[in-house]
């Protein structure tokens, strides 16, 4: 269930942080990897739960999802612990309902 305002869908911005002992993984994998999980743990699929990725600049990225599912989604990618062949440890950083308050606060981290 989704709660539409002024016709739009409410949407929260995740940021998260990847630690890995190899080179940062692309954005493809780890699309594929947070696809499988939601099937896994939650029983849902991502676009049900709105989930897209915005940007990963090195091993900071943004995640976007509907705000009802702002919990599961941070569940899900604190999670993840393989991507592709590399073992990996993905933290959130901050929550922010518009992309530019989420990067002033990492900025200012």
């Amino acid at each position: 269930m989704s709660i539409i305002v002024r016709n739009k869908i409410r949407q929260r911005y995740i940021g998260f942080k990847i630690k890995s002992n190899n080179k940062t993984p692309i954005k493809s994998f780890i699309q594929k990897e947070i696809q499988r999980q939601c099937k896994s743990i939650l029983n849902k699929e991502s676009k049900e739960m709105g989930i897209k990725i915005i940007r990963i600049n090195g091993n900071i990225g943004i995640i976007k999802c509907n705000h009802v599912e702002k919990n599961n989604v941070i569940m899900l990618l604190k999670s993840i612990n393989k991507i592709g062949s590399q073992d990996v440890n993905i933290n959130t950083i901050a929550t922010s309902g518009t992309i530019r308050s989420l990067i002033n606060k990492i900025i200012h981290l």
